[in-house]
């Protein structure tokens, strides 16, 4: 088990694996696409992982100052007939064996209280009601959070709390980095970075605040299909935002990677 990273430490460079190439640079990666936001979730199969996936996918067009890309504890092959390179418009990462993880010293807890959110538990419930088996004390990988430099320097780190004590979505992503814009030299500090998260103008509201349920039906769903138009399904639709246009948004077509099997233990993919 290795320590965790704080603020201004370097990432080592590594090689990685998606569902759909091998032997991918990191190196690469940060230099196209940094300053990149890395979020290490669970399982590709987990309805909190399956539910920020489609978040971000759904998002993705309004992170414009960065890049974005999720590591989850999958393995690639159960993975690559259903994820392609065209699936998600950001990259993959896939860790099964959790080296990352060990590495990062991300943990892993027990006990349902300890791991889930209001906003978890309103996810597994729904989870639950179509299928989904939720044991109250099974191991949960709790996520984290970083922003890195080109040169895998650390800017922004923050290890969960809870299962989806996470970004909302990419414009959160993209709030964050123009709240570390704005950070001084000098107030480049782990104690800076954590206070920007805490206030960010993209964090949600309370739960109890919120109509939403933060899990739509069709995510445990294995016939689910989004909408063609893009819509997000955790927006409440009894209650639609105004229309705006939205330049280059990405339209997900997740119902192509729905795998039954995936949906089970946490660790058994």
């Amino acid at each position: 088990m290795g320590k965790r990273i704080k603020v201004g430490e370097q990432l080592p460079f590594f090689q990685y694996d998606t569902p759909y190439s091998e032997a991918n640079s990191f190196r690469t990666l940060l230099e196209e696409q940094a300053p990149l936001v890395l979020v290490f979730m669970s399982n590709f199969g987990h309805p909190v992982t399956r539910t920020f996936v489609s978040r971000y996918s759904h998002s993705h067009h309004r992170l414009t100052g960065g890049g974005f890309a999720m590591v989850v504890r999958s393995d690639p092959a159960k993975l690559a007939p259903n994820v392609g390179p065209g699936t998600l418009p950001y990259p993959l990462l896939c860790d099964a064996d959790g080296v990352l993880y060990d590495y990062l010293n991300i943990p892993v807890r027990s006990g349902f209280w300890r791991t889930c959110s209001l906003e978890a538990w309103r996810i597994l419930k729904k989870a639950r009601n179509r299928g989904y088996e939720v044991s109250m004390n099974a191991p949960q990988q709790m996520p984290l959070t970083l922003i890195l430099d080109a040169e895998g320097r650390v800017l922004f780190c923050h290890y969960g709390t809870s299962l989806t004590d996470v970004p909302a979505d990419c414009g959160a992503m993209q709030e964050l980095l123009d709240e570390l814009d704005l950070l001084e030299e000098g107030d480049e500090t782990e104690e800076a970075a954590e206070s920007a998260f805490a206030r960010r103008p993209g964090r949600p509201a309370p739960l109890d605040e919120e109509e939403g349920d933060g899990y739509d039906d069709a995510e445990a769903d294995a016939d689910f299909d989004l909408e063609e138009d893009g819509e997000d399904p955790d927006e409440d639709s009894e209650q639609p935002e105004e229309e705006t246009e939205e330049p280059d948004q990405y339209s997900p077509r997740l119902s192509q990677t729905f795998l039954r099997g995936i949906l089970d233990d946490p660790y058994d993919d």
